[in-house]
């Protein structure tokens, strides 16, 4: 007993020193202050906690859920919470303009979050655990500035990047990622794949001057870390050409299939978390609905209760007219003159809610969450997109059968009603169930590859087998532009060549000889 009691102690010390022999310290910064955007990244520094690494998180969202030993939090200071701060009050339409409008408030609010970040007490926090215990990897958000990447450099740790949203234009060359405007749309955009003309010429417009643009936004960036680390470290833009991984929220079952280097892994539907008991209430609104439940919810961000009077009586006038039961997220108190099939709540647990089989039909603003989880529950949606990605979402949703746009600016009773009638034909519910079984149909949950894909960066990232070449690359070499100026010289010149060649034959053959022209003069 004793020597079985001595070699059970003995496995147990080996098992716990090789588990800790192979797991890692692993640094999340993530100083964007949506909850939309954390939820995202959330999930995935919890995964690596549960895998055994050591992880501490710097965000504005600490403790999101029951603490894991292997989980420390601290938190950033400096930047109020987006939740509920969208207002619809003076809303009308979106216009090519606001491309440029919403890059424009990105870059300003990106300086914001990368100074209050780089200046909080909990960057100092981190820096001097650092010291102590170094890191191992820093994984931090890809979105709308690059200034974090330079804790990476004073760190001299290699870092991951997530992005909770489609890919932006200035994240593709970093990784060697081609990018092709005719049929993958920027993600200021409101197209799908599928393109006319003029909107590919918008796409590449677009995306050709935000890249340039994004060149002030680096600028700042390396102005702020300059002022915090000193002179002597590299720019953004250098220091983000050694991206090691990214991974990006969307599935080519929904946003399109597009080519990707082994640096860029989609996870889309990472959030998604496995069904919860819903609340009693609202378990027995949908259990009591066998005709059907229409579920409206326009997110954490966008404020619904600030829909203008006339659009918010034509919404309910026409939900008036429908056989069903509407469950409705309302942040303030129940709007007067609701009808009868119209419940009200101010918060929803969302997926749980989507997943549940008398569920019909989802009224949302776009955002990719939501949308991820309509997809992930087989429900068609009715979007109407207000700001930023969401148009891109409710274009994805459409190019896949699965969707119907409803325009803000078009909001009226009957335009609502037929919308809503639109998705609830049986071919859109039909394509939903086929594009959810495509985007649920995958060898590992979004969680399980994102974690396998960060410690791949662990264990092998030092060879950069996943590096594209492409990444270090100018522009001029990537498109082969040189190679084509130097083709057409070639083609310049051996054109003139030719004809040079032809005009001296032409005149040796066709040229009179001289004694002819002497004898037709004396005649």
């Amino acid at each position: 007993m004793r020597l079985d009691s001595f070699y059970l102690l003995l496995w147990v010390v080996i098992d716990t020193a090789l588990e800790h022999a192979s797991s890692y310290r692993i640094l999340g910064l993530f100083a964007h202050p949506g909850l939309s955007h954390f939820k995202v990244f959330h999930p995935i520094m919890r995964g690596l906690a549960e895998a055994g690494h050591q992880v501490t998180v710097v965000s504005y969202f600490p403790s999101l859920d029951k603490p894991h030993p292997n989980y420390e939090d601290f938190t950033f200071q400096g930047q109020e919470l987006l939740t509920n701060a969208f207002s619809l009050e003076g809303f009308s339409r979106r216009t090519f303009l606001d491309n440029f409008v919403e890059f424009y408030e990105l870059a300003s609010w990106g300086f914001e979050t990368c100074s209050s970040a780089l200046n909080s007490p909990a960057m100092d926090q981190v820096l001097a655990l650092h010291r102590s215990k170094p890191y191992d990897l820093i994984v931090t958000e890809f979105f709308s500035t690059d200034c974090l990447l330079g804790v990476s450099h004073v760190m001299k740790v290699p870092f991951v990047g997530l992005s909770s949203c489609a890919l932006m234009p200035w994240h593709y060359d970093r990784v060697g990622l081609p990018d092709y405007p005719s049929y993958i749309p920027s993600e200021f955009s409101t197209f799908s794949e599928r393109m006319s003309f003029w909107e590919r010429f918008e796409n590449w417009f677009v995306i050709r001057s935000v890249n340039l643009l994004y060149r002030i936004v680096e600028w700042n960036d390396n102005r702020l870390l300059t002022a915090k680390f000193g002179k002597d470290i590299p720019s953004v833009r250098e220091i983000a050409r050694n991206t090691s991984l990214i991974l990006v929220n969307q599935h080519y079952t929904l946003s399109g299939a597009r080519p990707l280097v082994p640096a860029v892994v989609e996870i889309g539907g990472v959030h998604i978390q496995n069904q919860k008991p819903l609340p009693t209430d609202v378990q027995k609104i949908l259990d009591d609905s066998p005709e059907g439940v229409i579920v409206i919810s326009w997110g954490s961000v966008l404020r619904a209760s600030t829909l203008p009077q006339e659009k918010r009586d034509a919404i309910v006038n026409a939900l008036r007219r429908l056989p069903m039961k509407v469950l409705w997220k309302w942040e303030d108190d129940s709007p007067k003159g609701l009808p009868k099939n119209v419940i009200v709540r101010k918060w929803l647990p969302q997926r749980d809610v989507l997943c549940h089989p008398n569920v019909r039909l989802f009224l949302s603003h776009g955002g990719l969450l939501g949308v991820s989880e309509a997809v992930h529950c087989s429900v068609p949606v009715v979007v109407t997109p207000i700001y930023g990605d969401q148009f891109l979402n409710a274009a994805a949703l459409v190019n896949r059968g699965m969707g119907v746009t409803m325009h803000y600016n078009k909001i009226t009773a009957e335009y609502v009603y037929q919308c809503i009638q639109t998705a609830l034909h049986a071919s859109i519910r039909e394509a939903a169930i086929a594009v959810s079984e495509a985007y649920r149909h995958r060898p590992h949950t979004p969680v399980e590859l994102a974690v396998w894909s960060i410690e791949n960066v662990l264990k092998n990232g030092a060879r950069r087998l996943e590096k594209s070449h492409g990444s270090e690359l100018s522009m001029v070499v990537y498109n082969s532009w040189d190679v084509g100026l130097a083709f057409g010289i070639m083609m310049v010149l051996s054109l003139a060549a030719v004809v040079a060649i032809s005009r001296k034959l032409s005149n040796v053959l066709f040229k009179k000889p001289k004694h002819a022209s002497n004898k037709s003069k004396k005649l």
